[in-house]
């Protein structure tokens, strides 16, 4: 008895812990934002004229209500970019109860050796559930994202390219559109649409910013809208930020070079145990076959895979926190 209640505090304590953890991760990752959002903003300030805070009310840029922030809030705690839902690889709301069933399963793989069906199903499966899906998310998000900042410093030079042999930005930007790969073709495809329809340039390329969420674009918005407001020559920035954009890029695949020894040890690591299983199943049946058929060996079974899985999680953390 005392040791079933020892487990079940301990139990909770991990809970509280992962709340606490995911609690402060959100904070920060708010407090960052905003911290970044009113940089933005300050740089901006001074460059305002009188007018153009009138001018901005009265542009076809779209405000977000009230209702819709609250709605992009609470889909953000699990990860989901609304902004950004129709380019995932599948439709968004799919996706939890995808992981209700992902969940399922590592909650029935913690039966066996820990017991507590109850206490793991009240209070186990929600916390996986959301770890699983906010997981899935975060990967979707990563993926593009990755794959934009790739590709942004080729379109940054199109746009210089227009701009030096006298192409005005609107045009320059419908370059881009028309000759990026996916998906900044379609990023910049909406922002030359919206340009065309009458929104001002700094309105659409705030906007593009905004739904990216790349420091990188901000920086692009902020350089456009100070050379629209203040004049001067924009090509000099922007070779600048595509020459920084490249040089990140390359240092970001050099880590994946070097970390190429740990990620290839963490597959190793992951495929050995099946491969060690299935050459036992075959000369020894009868020993391998006690993992299915008896209940401790079930119990082994599930605690191997959820440690091995805890495992592989946490290499991919690390290095993951290496590359960033």
């Amino acid at each position: 008895m005392i040791q079933e209640l020892i487990v079940i505090f301990a139990f909770i304590l991990i809970l509280v812990a992962l709340a606490g953890l995911a609690f402060v991760s959100v904070m920060q990752s708010i407090a960052r934002k905003e911290k970044f959002e009113n940089r933005i903003s300050g740089a901006l300030t001074d460059f305002v004229k009188p007018t153009s805070l009138v001018d901005e009310q009265i542009s076809l840029a779209k405000v977000e209500t009230r209702s819709e922030i609250l709605k992009a809030r609470a889909a953000g705690i699990i990860g989901v970019d609304l902004q950004q839902a129709d380019t995932y690889p599948i439709k968004w709301w799919l996706v939890p109860p995808a992981c209700v069933a992902v969940s399922w399963v590592v909650i029935f793989m913690a039966m066996h050796p820990l017991g507590h069906e109850y206490l793991l199903l009240i209070f186990g499966w929600p916390v996986v559930w959301f770890f699983v899906t906010k997981f899935v998310f975060t990967w979707f998000n990563n993926k593009r994202n990755g794959t934009l900042l790739e590709q942004f410093p080729d379109a940054l030079n199109t746009i210089v390219r227009c701009v030096r042999v006298g192409i005005p930005m609107g045009e320059a930007l419908r370059t881009v559109a028309h000759d990026a790969l996916e998906p900044t073709r379609s990023e910049f495809k909406i922002l030359a649409d919206k340009v065309q329809i009458g929104i001002p340039v700094e309105i659409a390329l705030r906007e593009l910013a905004a739904r990216i969420k790349l420091t990188e674009y901000q920086f692009f918005a902020t350089a456009i809208t100070l050379q629209t407001r203040s004049g001067g020559g924009i090509t000099q920035t922007l070779e600048t930020l595509a020459e920084v954009i490249r040089k990140r890029v390359g240092l970001k695949d050099r880590g994946y070079a070097l970390t190429a020894e740990a990620r290839t040890s963490a597959l190793i690591l992951a495929v050995l145990p099946f491969i060690a299983g299935a050459a036992l199943f075959v000369m020894q049946r009868h020993y391998i076959i006690m993992l299915f058929d008896t209940s401790s060996g079930q119990s082994c079974l599930a605690a191997a895979l959820l440690l091995m899985c805890t495992g592989m999680g946490i290499i991919q953390y690390m290095i993951s926190s290496v590359l960033k």
